[in-house]
């Protein structure tokens, strides 16, 4: 059992680092690495990786120290006073989405709750791809990168109410209780936030000496961020949206700065092993016998959402060339999406054709999230140059 378990971690890694060093050379993301990496293990290949859902719960305990390393960075007090932009573009971008799908979905004749998944599952973007690009840009803390991690932390908030539709489409009954618990643990998570930011009541004793000894360090971080995600996911809340106030309020002391640097090296590893569980999920059979109908859904799913995000960025005050790059960084579909659906399925919402269909979409969405954004980046410096030249 050991030598298997080791052998398996030797390959992967192999194969990681291979991948990596290549998408180096070619200056694209890592992540897209480690897609490909679930591709070519999985049981549509080579057949070495089996346990897919066990690499996925693994995968988000990654997405959950992401969430907390963001709110490490956002400038807490810029963030508060745009807090209606976030949410008036992430309840109008459902709205759109919704009649953009119904009107698909009367010409396809799909039922109004596969209308209803779909819109779901497309209006949600990725903040595991969107925060990292931005970390690595050095975005995080512009406006448009605060704005954007307001959006993307609204719709990662407005999971548990789409949860809570799928089990009502479904029949599965819910009880009154569980639904109180949500709103009372959001509204907890919320004021515990805003006492601790705004009368500084969490302060880690002794930060400066914790400083030097790093074992503290990374379990003190455990400790917080695991904690108060374990208390969202109690009450039926994302433990991503607990993860991220973790971040939020713990930002706020200087004192403790080092906290974030040491959670990185497990932050990468475990992103790693979620987006090696989306590779592992995609069905290379039916993604080569449906290759066209992928395509023309994947590019429809893109424009889309870049369109309607932009012009939301622009109707809530951004400038165009600011809206356009927006629209752009959410265009892709996110890894929430995979919940919805996989919850979906069990639930039989949706059949396999569309299940398969729906997961191969998102994971390409996914895959070309970056050279996306770079032709609508060259897109946008090529209209700048026109206007200067008019100029």
């Amino acid at each position: 059992m050991s030598s298997e378990l080791f052998s398996g971690l030797a390959i992967l890694s192999f194969v990681f680092l291979f991948l990596i060093l290549l998408l180096r050379r070619l200056r694209q993301p890592y992540f897209i690495a480690y897609i490909g990496a679930g591709i070519l293990l999985g049981p549509q290949v080579l057949n070495i990786i089996h346990e897919a859902e066990v690499i996925l719960q693994l995968g988000e305990i990654g997405i959950v120290l992401l969430m907390f390393s963001t709110g490490n960075e956002i400038d807490l007090d810029h963030f508060t006073k745009n807090i209606y932009k976030p949410l008036v573009i992430v309840l109008v971008q459902i709205a759109l989405s919704f009649l953009c799908i119904f009107c698909v979905g009367q010409y396809a004749g799909w039922d109004i709750r596969t209308i209803i998944l779909i819109t779901f599952i497309i209006s949600l973007s990725s903040s595991a791809i969107v925060f990292q690009y931005l970390s690595q840009t050095g975005e995080i803390r512009s406006a448009l990168g605060i704005i954007t991690s307001g959006v993307l932390l609204m719709q990662d908030i407005l999971v548990v109410p789409m949860i809570v539709a799928l089990n009502f489409m479904s029949g599965s009954n819910i009880s009154v209780f569980e639904l109180i618990k949500v709103c009372i643990g959001a509204i907890i998570i919320l004021l515990f936030l805003r006492a601790a930011v705004q009368k500084k009541l969490f302060k880690i004793p002794m930060g400066r000496e914790i400083a030097a000894d790093h074992d503290l360090q990374v379990f003190i971080g455990f400790c917080i961020c695991f904690g108060i995600a374990w208390v969202s996911s109690w009450f039926g809340l994302s433990p991503a949206f607990g993860a991220f106030a973790a971040g939020i309020f713990i930002g706020q002391d200087k004192a403790i700065r080092w906290l974030e640097k040491s959670l990185i090296p497990f932050r990468v590893f475990f992103m790693a092993f979620f987006f090696l569980a989306v590779g592992l999920q995609l069905d290379t059979h039916f993604f080569a016998d449906n290759i066209g109908t992928i395509l023309k859904v994947t590019f429809s799913v893109l424009l889309i959402n870049s369109v309607i995000n932009a012009l939301l960025f622009r109707f809530t005050g951004s400038r165009w060339r600011d809206s356009i790059y927006g629209g752009a960084l959410l265009s892709q579909i996110g890894e929430f999406s995979f919940v919805l659906m996989t919850l979906a399925s069990s639930l039989n919402l949706v059949g396999k054709y569309t299940c398969q269909l729906t997961l191969a979409v998102i994971t390409l969405t996914m895959l070309l999230t970056t050279v996306w954004i770079t032709i609508i980046q060259k897109l946008i410096y090529r209209l700048s140059e026109k206007r200067s030249g008019h100029k």
